[in-house]
C-alpha cells in the first residue's frame, strides 16, 4: 500500500501556471502590438554583412590568391569549430594513469598486485606504448600564430560568421537598452575588427574610443587596413581607434563595454583564462560580453566565465568597493546553468548570415551556432521581469506549440501552449517566438515538485 502511494506521488508532475505580462497583454488586446512583434522577440535573426566592409575586404584580397584563401579559410573554420580547450595538468596525469592501466590489461597484468617498484619498472618498459596511447586520447591543443597570411585566411574564413554572431549579441543589448549610450569599448582578441564594425553600426553616435587588443601585429594591421577601405594611404575614418598587443596596465582606466569574442581558446590554461577574465571584469564599468562557438567546449569556456565572475563578485568581502554582478543575458537568473546540470548539453543559439562577403551577387546563406554571456555590474534591478528564455527550437504543431525554456527559477521547463489552456494571447506569443527569444510570461509552480512530494510520502509511510 505504502509502496504504491510512493510510486504514484513520485510519478506526478508539477502543474505550471503561465501568466502573460500585463503590459504586453494590454498592448495586444488594444491592437497597439502584434504578437509577432512582442518585446521578447529578437529581431536580427538574419544578419547582412555591411557593404562597405565587404568592399574593403575585396580591395584587400584583390591581388591575393583568393581561391586558395577560401579553401584555407574553410579549413580553418572547421578546425576552430572542432577545437577543444587545452588539457590541465591533473587531466593529463589522469590520462597517463588510464593509459597505463590499458597497457597492463593488454599484457594480462594485474596492477593492483604490483609493488610500487614493479609498477615503475612496467612503466619504464612500456613507456613508448603508454605515451602513444596518451597522445591518441589527448586533444593536441596549440595556440594559433596569426602572421600576415594566416590573418587573411581568418578574414576570408570567419569574418562573416563572427560579424553575424557579434551583431546578434550586441543587438540584444541595443534592443533591451534603448537609452544606453556607451562612450568607450575594449575588444580583447579583436582579430580583424568585427566587434568594432558592429559596435560602430549600433552606437556610432556615442562611441568615442575603440580600444582593440590582439597579440598578433598582423591582425591589428589588417583590421586597421579594412577600416581604411583597404587603402593604406588613407586615414582611419573612425576617431578614437587604438590597437595594442597587450592589455593596458592601468587599473583605473575603465570601459563601458568590454568584449571577448572567440578569444578564450587562445589562452593556454584555465588559470590564464580566469586571470584574463578577472582583468577584463576589472576593466569594465558596465558590461562584460563573452562569446564563443556553440560547441560543448565553447560553452564550457563561457560557463566558466559565468561562474567565476558571479562567484568573485557576489562573494566579495564586506566593504568591497566593487559592485556585485548579475547576468544580463541570456540567462534570466544567476543560478547554476540548468543545461549543464540537467542535460549536460551546451546552451547555444543560432544566427543566419550570408557567407559570400567577397561576391555581392552570390547568396550563400549559412547558420552559425554560438554561446554567449553578458554580465552587468551592479545588482539585478527590482523591476527586471526575468522573462524565460527559449533555449531550443520551438515546435509549432496543429493548435499547440512546444517551448523549452530556461526560467528565472534556474530550471528548464517545457510547456505545451494551447489557446484553450493558456489563452489566445499567450498562445499567440509562444507561436511567434523562436529559439533565443524571451517569452513575456511569468511561470509559477502550482504543485510541489516531485522531489519534495517524494520526501513527504516517505516520511508519512
Amino acid at each position: 500500500m505504502n509502496a504504491m502511494r510512493h510510486f504514484r506521488t513520485y510519478g506526478t508532475r508539477p502543474k505550471l501556471l503561465v501568466e502573460l505580462e500585463r503590459s504586453v497583454g494590454e498592448s495586444l488586446e488594444s491592437n497597439k502590438l502584434k504578437a509577432r512583434h512582442h518585446p521578447g522577440v529578437l529581431k536580427d535573426r538574419t544578419v547582412h554583412f555591411p557593404k562597405r566592409i565587404a568592399q574593403a575586404i575585396q580591395t584587400v584580397i584583390r591581388d591575393k590568391p583568393v581561391k586558395a584563401l577560401r579553401v584555407e579559410g574553410a579549413s580553418l573554420a572547421r578546425y576552430l569549430n572542432a577545437r577543444h580547450l587545452p588539457l590541465e595538468e591533473e587531466e593529463l596525469r589522469a590520462k597517463q594513469v588510464d593509459a597505463q592501466l590499458s597497457v597492463e590489461r593488454k599484457y594480462g597484468v594485474d596492477g593492483s598486485r604490483l609493488s610500487e617498484k614493479e609498477r615503475e619498472l612496467f612503466r619504464v618498459r612500456y613507456q613508448g606504448q603508454i605515451q602513444k596511447l596518451v597522445k591518441h586520447r589527448t586533444y593536441p591543443w596549440q595556440p594559433i600564430q596569426y602572421n600576415a597570411h594566416q590573418s587573411l585566411v581568418y578574414l576570408v574564413g570567419r569574418a562573416a560568421a563572427d560579424y553575424a554572431v557579434v551583431h546578434f549579441v550586441l543587438s540584444e543589448m541595443r534592443l533591451k537598452l534603448p537609452e544606453f549610450k556607451p562612450r568607450t569599448l575594449l575588444d580583447f582578441g579583436s582579430g580583424v575588427g568585427t566587434v568594432t564594425w558592429v559596435a560602430n553600426s549600433l552606437w556610432g553616435d556615442s562611441l568615442k574610443e575603440y580600444f582593440s587588443i590582439d597579440t598578433s601585429a598582423s591582425m591589428n594591421d589588417l583590421a586597421s587596413l579594412i577600416l581604411k577601405d583597404g587603402k593604406e594611404s588613407s586615414e582611419l575614418p573612425l576617431k578614437g581607434v587604438f590597437y595594442r598587443q597587450f592589455l593596458p596596465v592601468s587599473r583605473t582606466l575603465k570601459y563601458d563595454i568590454v568584449v571577448s569574442a572567440f578569444s578564450l581558446f587562445e589562452l593556454p590554461s584555465l588559470k590564464a583564462r580566469l586571470d584574463t577574465l578577472l582583468t577584463l571584469w576589472n576593466k569594465t564599468q558596465g558590461y562584460l560580453v563573452v562569446i564563443e562557438n556553440g560547441t560543448k567546449s565553447g560553452f564550457q569556456a563561457v560557463n566558466e566565465a559565468r561562474e567565476f565572475i558571479l562567484d568573485i563578485s557576489n562573494n566579495a568581502e564586506p566593504g568591497s568597493v566593487e559592485p556585485p554582478a548579475h547576468v544580463f543575458a541570456p540567462c534570466p537568473h544567476d543560478k547554476l546553468c540548468p543545461r549543464m546540470m540537467q542535460d549536460d548539453t551546451p546552451c547555444n543559439f543560432q544566427v543566419t548570415y550570408n557567407h559570400s562577403i567577397n561576391e555581392s551577387t552570390t547568396q550563400d546563406m549559412r547558420k552559425e551556432r554560438f554561446s554567449y554571456l553578458i554580465l552587468k555590474k551592479g545588482p539585478r534591478p527590482e523591476n527586471d521581469p526575468q522573462w524565460p528564455r527559449i533555449v531550443r527550437e520551438t515546435l509549432c504543431r496543429s493548435k499547440h506549440v512546444v517551448c523549452r525554456m530556461c526560467t528565472s527559477s534556474g530550471k528548464l521547463q517545457e510547456i505545451v501552449f494551447t489557446a484553450s489552456k493558456h489563452g489566445k494571447l499567450p498562445y499567440a506569443c509562444a507561436r511567434a517566438s523562436n529559439w533565443g527569444d524571451l517569452l513575456p510570461v511569468k511561470i509559477q509552480q502550482e504543485a510541489e515538485d516531485s522531489t519534495a512530494a517524494e520526501e513527504d510520502t516517505e516520511s508519512n509511510s
